[in-house]
C-alpha cells in the first residue's frame, strides 16, 4: 500500500505547479494601454452658466408667469374673434337689410385687428 501522505504531497505539488503556471501566465500579459488625451485649451469658467443663481430662478419663474398671461390673452382674443365671426355670419345670413354695411365692416375690421394681435403674440417666445 501506498502512503496516503505521499499521495497528498503529490496533490499539493500539482496544485502548486498549476498556481505557479497561472501566475506566470498573468505576469507575461502586457499592461493595458492607456489613452492619453491632451488638455483642452484653458479658459475661464462660466460660473453664471454652471450654477443657477437666485436671480435666474426668479427670471425663470417670471417668464413662466409671463407665458401663462400671454397664453391667456391669446385664448381670450381668439374667443372674441370667434364670437364676432359668428355674429357677422348670422347678420349676413339673415336677409334683413336694416343692418347697415358699416356695422358689418366694423366687425370685420375688429376681427382682422384681433387676428393680427394674436399672430404677434404667438410669435413672441
Amino acid at each position: 500500500m501506498r502512503n496516503p501522505l505521499a499521495r497528498f504531497g503529490r496533490l499539493v505539488i500539482c496544485a502548486w505547479v498549476l498556481c505557479a503556471g497561472i501566475s506566470t501566465g498573468r505576469s507575461q500579459n502586457p499592461p493595458t494601454s492607456h489613452v492619453v488625451i491632451p488638455n483642452p485649451t484653458p479658459r475661464q469658467p462660466d460660473l453664471e452658466k454652471q450654477f443657477d443663481t437666485p436671480n435666474d430662478q426668479k427670471n425663470k419663474g417670471s417668464l413662466s408667469i409671463q407665458n401663462q398671461l400671454r397664453a391667456r390673452e391669446i385664448w381670450l382674443e381668439s374667443n372674441e374673434i370667434l364670437l364676432l365671426a359668428q355674429q357677422l355670419q348670422q347678420e349676413i345670413n339673415s336677409g334683413k337689410k336694416s343692418v347697415s354695411m358699416s356695422v358689418n365692416a366694423g366687425k370685420a375690421g375688429q376681427i382682422e385687428k384681433l387676428a393680427q394681435s394674436v399672430q404677434k403674440k404667438m410669435k413672441v417666445q
